[in-house]
């Protein structure tokens, strides 16, 4: 008798080795956030345990070296879908994941950044600016911080969660935003979680996004955990949680939206897709099978950014070739459908972020006018901001 079930497990197996191993549907291409200790989000590495890679823990090493995913384009934009971030006063994203930084600020491997006051003061001295560890449910997980001016004094304050890409780290991550953290308009507390190394069939995926239970899933616990450590410590604003990230790290974005969208003012991401919604997951072919995420619970009709690189915002998994294109466009429909109102940018350069002319700073501005509870966002009737690309459209909930 033929094993149905088997074959699709070891079409699967398979599948996430050729992953694993960096192959895409052209090698300078693979599918995650990676940033360097420089700084910024960049394409996705795509490689576990490359040489000059995330090695053993699954992070890139402080060498800053060029992994095995593409070498380093010239700068800008190009067919190999680097662009030069002109939102993000001229940072340049590559394969190799160098971000050039946001007005001249350059990021240490402790993700720190000079002139904050609220590591190890006020009423949680363990609470550091930069690398900090937290347990939850027996498991030991690390995310950097990045504080505001007045941390321990001052507030309500805003928090960002910050995913990043496969292959990538929170240090390379936490660059899209933490030079943004003393924004006059909106200061805020910034979290850059670190992965667990999760695997699928022993094969590194670095996010625990497929096989979703609301209530134990290991990265909305860490979710959970930090949210309610920040709040015993700082004076946080309820009404100002946000999530955004990179691929692998925007899907875990849009799984918090489905799991914990109640407490989600407004999320925005780059290249991700939701699973609970049945359009996406019937392009995932024989893959469908190893995704099983539950209807959203809840009624908050939180506004999302979602940001996707065109029809060469493509992973080749070789029976099945993913199209980030589709899978914004199906959850912008399935999202307007639900009650939320969603801002959609096809930027065109691929899978990689940030884009042109879009970045920290714009998503900073959605994130201020799109709180907790937001019945309809404002640009609904005054238009999209100025400093919005024209690739970027309104879309209304119906």
């Amino acid at each position: 008798m033929k094993c149905t079930k088997c074959t699709a497990f070891f079409t699967f197996a398979f599948l996430v080795v050729l992953l694993a191993a960096g192959c895409t549907s052209e090698e300078a291409e693979s599918d995650s956030s990676g940033i360097s200790d420089g700084g910024g989000p960049r394409e996705d590495s795509g490689a576990a345990g490359n040489d000059g890679g995330k090695g053993d823990t699954g992070h890139a090493e402080d060498s800053g070296e060029e992994s095995d995913a593409g070498e380093q384009p010239d700068a800008g934009p190009g067919d190999s879908g680097q662009p030069t971030d002109a939102g993000n006063d001229g940072a340049v994203i590559t394969d190799a994941g160098v971000y050039a930084g946001q007005d001249g600020g350059v990021a240490s491997d402790a993700g720190t950044d000079a002139g904050i006051d609220g590591g190890g003061t006020g009423k949680c001295p363990d609470l550091v600016e930069g690398t900090n560890t937290i347990t939850v449910d027996g498991l030991e997980r690390t995310y950097i911080l990045n504080l505001p001016d007045g941390v321990n004094g001052g507030g309500p304050w805003p928090v960002i969660f910050n995913w990043h890409g496969l292959g990538d780290t929170a240090d390379n991550m936490a660059s899209l935003f933490r030079f943004s953290v003393n924004d006059p308009s909106f200061p805020f507390i910034l979290v850059s979680p670190e992965d667990t190394n999760f695997q699928i069939l022993g094969v590194t995926m670095d996010w625990n996004v497929f096989q979703v239970d609301a209530a134990t899933n290991q990265e909305a616990r860490l979710f959970d955990e930090i949210l309610a450590k920040l709040k015993s410590c700082y004076d946080i604003d309820a009404n100002h949680i946000h999530s955004a990230g990179f691929s692998i790290g925007s899907i875990l974005t849009d799984m918090l939206g489905v799991v914990r969208g109640d407490k989600l003012a407004s999320i925005a991401t780059f290249s991700g897709a939701y699973f609970s919604n049945q359009d996406n997951v019937a392009l995932l072919g024989v893959l469908s099978s190893q995704v099983n995420w539950p209807a959203p619970a809840h009624s908050n009709g939180y506004g999302q950014i979602i940001l996707h690189g065109g029809v060469n915002d493509t992973f080749n998994m070789y029976v099945v070739t993913i199209h980030f294109d589709q899978f914004a466009q199906n959850d912008t429909a399935y999202l307007n459908g639900l009650g939320h109102d969603v801002v959609l940018c096809d930027h065109g350069q691929g899978h990689s972020a940030p884009a042109p002319g879009f970045g920290g700073q714009q998503i900073l501005e959605f994130f201020a006018v799109h709180p907790l509870g937001a019945v309809d966002s404002p640009y609904a009737a005054g238009g999209l901001p100025a400093d919005y690309p024209g690739y970027c459209e309104f879309r209304g909930k119906n």
